[in-house]
């Protein structure tokens, strides 16, 4: 019995391992606006990932803005990394690339957790996870969800991922 639990001790030790140094070989913390191969001869257990960082919520006229950091990690590559802003339909999930309006109304952003956005009056909620990843090898990083409480309906929110210059 001890032997296998040693066994198993030193395989999630080497799986972390190899973790570790796969998620290490994106190379360090300079970015660029998309990312680019940085000479590394690294082989990768991790293709990297896409994430979306929200720094400002607001609704304006039934609609999300959300604004925030865009970055793309692949291994063996230096990461790119844009801001971007994006205008969320809470009735179909549609998401487009758009700045919030000047009368937009802020939306606080808890220290953590996801951020739930509600609408007065209405069954609607829009709930956004600063928290979510995917691979690099994926054109849409799926945030959050639009929900309708009245019939159920929930419908994913996707933003579009693809680095642009």
């Amino acid at each position: 019995m001890r032997g296998r639990a040693t066994k198993w001790t030193c395989g999630i030790v080497a799986a972390l391992g190899a973790v570790v140094l796969a998620m290490g070989c994106s190379g360090g913390d300079v970015y660029g606006p998309c990312p680019v191969d940085n000479g590394s001869d690294v082989n990768c257990f991790w293709e990297g990932g896409i994430t979306f960082a929200p720094d400002e919520v607001s609704v304006a006229d039934g609609l999300v803005y959300v604004h925030g950091e865009m970055m793309w990690s692949p291994c063996a590559m230096t990461p790119g990394k844009q801001i971007r802003s994006y205008r969320i339909d809470p009735t179909t999930g549609v998401t487009v690339r758009m700045d919030a309006p000047a009368d937009a109304e802020p939306v606080p952003i808890p220290a953590q957790g996801k951020i739930e956005v509600t609408f007065e009056g209405t069954p609607r909620r829009v709930i956004i996870d600063p928290g979510a990843t995917i691979s690099v090898t994926q054109s849409r990083l799926p945030i959050g969800e639009a929900v309708n409480d009245s019939n159920g309906i929930t419908l994913p929110i996707e933003l579009e991922a693809v680095c642009d210059e």
